[in-house]
């Protein structure tokens, strides 16, 4: 004002110096092309331009990008392409390891059955424990990225290998239907193959598929849609196995019959598990009612209350008795009854001791009906019998639900229990001069007197030392045990194939150790696999077998299994460094992926059951089939959650968002299923729409 000079324009403006921030990497307007500079670590670096921009906020970084420069810089890269792309690179960049880290948290979630949504706080507690480690601040995974990396990754790939091995090689199928905690009807199909990296029989989970329709019918044309939609093709199915039910198995038009209908030679077995489980059960159902309530009434008197279990023990401590529980008869649990038995007889004297005192002021349990059972002179000399047998099938039943090869022993073991079992009521020579399948265990007058029947060790001494009331009740307990052993060989041979010329029987040749005794021909073995080996290399196989059965003991095949014995013989060579053997370890291999029982399905409910639980049983099956799947391609690697080693493709597609990608396509196509039941169930019914044409032209 009084023409003084302004101090304050003279006065040079001040510089904060500005350093380079992390957050501007994930900007959308600078992360494509903006980087830290690798010289000084405060300044920015252009990678379209080729450029350090120093001592740059965000403001400026928005205008170099707007700059006329940077967008000719920007035209030409996106045209261009790379040299990098056709050099293979020396290491693993970051978003990989970021990529493989994921992958190896989500092989923890899937290992150990936890729950998805605890992702949440996981992955803040592990970034906070890791403060100095750079791939843990950058890794993003809630619970939705988790699932899709679990359902689209993981499982994806696995499905991918299991088909490809479908598609490829000769396998057989293994499936049973159950229904899971949410009412829902699943049908579970599982490939039993051989392995050529375990070089090993491997049961792996094909799919796990919702059904509508639970007959016979209905369940083929499921697992036959599900192999064509995976380009399997049905004549690579060598063998079949599921429960005994009359749906899987029935003759005229069971899900075995539709098979056979459309693979003639497919090899066929029923459980052999569950067989042995419906032959006790049947046994034990032409005993006195009695004893079957009786096992009943007093497992669920203490499954019913705590204080009874409470005050049980204390009897235990009495008597100075190892404080087991009683354990409750389950229907469905194949190896309980024996089990509960053998508890009884065990707690036998603290049993009477504790019902003793219960019965005096018993009202409505019926502790009095259990203590009059356990004071009955006779009734621990039947559970003495009933363990001792009851041992015998349970010990078949648990060594038919081995995950190893077992099915050169199947013939052997079963009909060697059977005839033991024959022994016991059959006379000596029947068994001596008689073939056991044209023996007819009901027919009286192969039977011996009542007082050479066997009971079992214990059973015979407790006879001896505590003699039933008179000689009536000595011979009504014989005739009953011997009801039972008759009914246990009857549904024994109703069940199983005693046949020594049949397919089980021939199959023992698959065990190496025996090739010496086995039969001089595979023809008659070979002939019932026409889909294995045709006609045309029976002569080949025919004589690679004999050459192999005379020069067995001299070949020397180091192997852990029998499978993969066979699967070694092709490295034998002859003099012109051909294989020697090559047609017939083909169709020995083969062979071992023949089923011996459905055990292996169980175990997938069982696995499911884990999964889907009552927290969790909102849980869809799809989502639960591939959670399954994920573990099972950790541990077909013969992995863990720690030692596994995600495939490069896995990694690969994780980067490039192909995973992410293919869970949005499966979200929009659930979303458009959705939307076209909905449009179909407001759709009015067209007899309504009818009846009310019909009303308007009456009108």
């Amino acid at each position: 004002m009084d023409g003084k000079p302004n101090q304050s324009s003279n006065r040079k403006r001040k510089w904060y110096k500005q350093s380079f921030k992390d957050e501007w990497l994930k900007d959308l307007d600078l992360k494509e092309w903006l980087v830290q500079d690798s010289v000084d670590k405060d300044s920015s670096f252009c990678k379209s331009c080729k450029t350090t921009i120093k001592n740059s906020n965000k403001s400026m970084l928005l205008r170099h990008k707007e700059s006329t420069k940077h967008k000719e810089s920007m035209r030409a890269a996106t045209t261009s392409v790379s040299i990098s792309n056709f050099m293979v690179k020396a290491s693993t960049t970051e978003d990989e390891q970021i990529a493989k880290s994921e992958l190896q948290i989500a092989a923890y979630f899937v290992e150990h059955n936890i729950p998805m949504a605890t992702v949440d706080h996981f992955l803040p507690v592990l970034k906070k424990v890791c403060p100095d480690s750079k791939i843990a601040q950058k890794l993003s995974l809630k619970r939705t990225k988790l699932s899709y990396t679990i359902q689209d990754g993981i499982a994806f790939h696995e499905k991918l290998n299991i088909t490809d091995i479908c598609r490829k090689q000769k396998f057989s199928i293994i499936i049973d239907e159950s229904t899971d905690i949410s009412v829902t009807q699943v049908l579970a199909i599982v490939c039993r193959y051989f392995d050529m990296n375990q070089q090993n029989v491997v049961d792996a989970l094909l799919d796990a598929i919702t059904v509508e329709n639970g007959t016979a019918q209905g369940l083929y044309e499921a697992v036959k849609q599900t192999l064509q939609d995976r380009n399997i093709p049905l004549t690579n199915i060598i063998g079949f196995a599921s429960d005994n039910c009359s749906t899987m198995m029935g003759s005229s038009g069971g899900f075995q019959k539709l098979l056979c209908n459309d693979i003639p030679s497919v090899f066929i077995m029923g459980c052999v598990c569950h067989s042995f489980a419906l032959c006790a059960s049947h046994a034990v159902s032409v005993l006195p009612s009695f004893l079957e309530a009786f096992l009943r009434d007093l497992t669920s008197y203490f499954s019913r209350s705590s204080k009874r279990q409470r005050d049980f023990t204390m009897i235990q401590d009495v008597v100075d008795m190892v404080n087991h529980k009683i354990p409750k008869l389950s229907q469905t649990r194949w190896l309980s009854r024996e089990n509960v038995i053998k508890v009884i007889l065990e707690q036998y004297e603290a049993l009477l001791l504790y019902f003793q005192s219960e019965a005096i002021t018993d009202k409505v349990d019926g502790a009095n009906r259990i203590y009059d059972t356990l004071n009955n002179r006779g009734t621990k000399h039947m559970l003495l019998f009933l363990q001792y047998v009851l041992q015998k099938v349970n010990k078949l039943n648990l060594e038919f639900q081995s995950e190893r090869f077992r099915l050169h022993m199947l013939y052997t073991m079963v009909t060697s229990e059977y005839k033991t079992f024959l022994s016991f009521f059959i006379r000596d020579e029947v068994l001596l001069t008689t073939k056991i399948q044209d023996i007819d265990p009901s027919q009286e007058s192969l039977h011996r007197d009542l007082g050479d029947i066997y009971l079992g060790g214990k059973a015979i001494a407790l006879l001896l030392s505590e003699p039933l009331v008179n000689e009536a009740c000595n011979t009504r307990f014989k005739i009953d045990c011997k009801k039972f052993l008759v009914e246990l060989c009857v549904q024994m041979k109703k069940r199983f194939s005693f046949n020594e010329e049949g397919v089980i029987s021939q199959l023992k040749i698959l065990d190496p150790d025996s090739a010496a005794q086995s039969p001089t021909s595979i023809v008659p073995l070979a002939v019932h696999f026409p889909n294995i080996v045709p006609d045309t290399s029976l002569n080949d196989i025919d004589d690679q077998w004999r050459s192999f059965r005379v020069n067995a003991k001299n070949l020397h095949i180091p192997s852990s299994s029998i499978p993969q014995y066979w699967f070694k013989l092709r490295e034998i060579k002859d003099g012109l460094g051909n294989c020697k053997y090559d047609i017939l370890s083909d169709f020995m291999v083969t062979l071992t992926a023949l089923p011996h029982s459905s055990a292996c399905v169980e175990r997938i409910f069982s696995l499911m059951n884990s999964i889907k639980t009552k927290c969790s049983n909102s849980l869809r099956a799809e989502t639960v089939k591939d959670r399954l799947l994920a573990k099972q391609s950790i541990i077909r690697n013969n992995s863990t959650c720690v030692t596994w080693d995600p495939s490069e493709q896995l990694v690969k597609e994780m980067v490039s968002g192909v995973v992410s990608s293919r869970y949005t396509k499966r979200m929009n196509e659930q979303k458009e299923q959705h939307q076209a039941l909905r449009v179909v169930e407001a759709r009015p019914d067209q007899n309504e729409i009818d009846e009310d044409s019909e009303d308007m032209v009456l009108l």
